[in-house]
């Protein structure tokens, strides 16, 4: 099968910007860097074109490995990989998470997907993001291609069993503006944690 490359512009900027590219976002920071790296690994494995495929990688700005050695650490695992780091101010949702529900979502990067459309340039119109712990099994092209139409601007399964009282911080729900959110709404979640 013939792969036809896509983004001619090498510049990482303009890659970045290539609408014609499958783009995937996803956190890098030193305790999911094994994670990360693998999910990279399994997306350009099961690529139909590799080369095609661009990465936004989100790295929070309290990292104990600054962005220099997270861009070396990925260019030396993926030499020919097109990515651009970001950096998310661990600042804007420190006073919001709540540390009653599970450890792993103590750390201020899991909630950095939520800020896509602040953090990645004005220019990426569409995104796939993975967590740092998927297996990627198939073609991501696969899932570029599907439409969303209308208003829609995600794409997952919904998960409406989840109880935010102990979610978000008493901050939080102190805040009428915040909470007001889940005002006569049936709350639900787009990322549930199988056991």
């Amino acid at each position: 099968m013939s792969c036809p490359v896509l983004g001619l512009n090498l510049k990482s900027l303009a890659l970045a910007c290539d609408p014609s590219l499958v783009h995937v976002a996803m956190t890098i920071d030193s305790e999911y860097l094994r994670g990360t790296m693998a999910a990279v690994h399994f997306v350009l494995k099961h690529a139909s074109c590799p080369k095609n495929t661009f990465f936004h990688f989100i790295a929070s700005d309290s990292s104990l490995v600054n962005l220099q050695d997270l861009t070396r650490i990925v260019q030396s695992t993926f030499p020919s990989l097109s990515f651009r780091i970001y950096v998310f101010r661990e600042s804007r949702v420190k006073n919001l998470i709540s540390s009653s529900i599970r450890q792993a979502l103590d750390n201020p990067l899991n909630y950095a997907r939520n800020y896509l459309a602040d953090l990645l340039d004005p220019c990426v119109e569409r995104v796939i993001y993975l967590d740092s712990d998927v297996i990627v099994v198939d073609d991501v092209q696969k899932l570029w291609k599907i439409s969303l139409s209308g208003s829609r601007v995600i794409g997952a399964p919904e998960y409406c069993h989840a109880n935010f009282t102990k979610y978000f911080s008493d901050g939080f729900w102190k805040d009428p503006e915040l909470s007001k959110v889940f005002e006569g709404k049936k709350p639900c979640y787009f990322n549930k944690v199988k056991k």
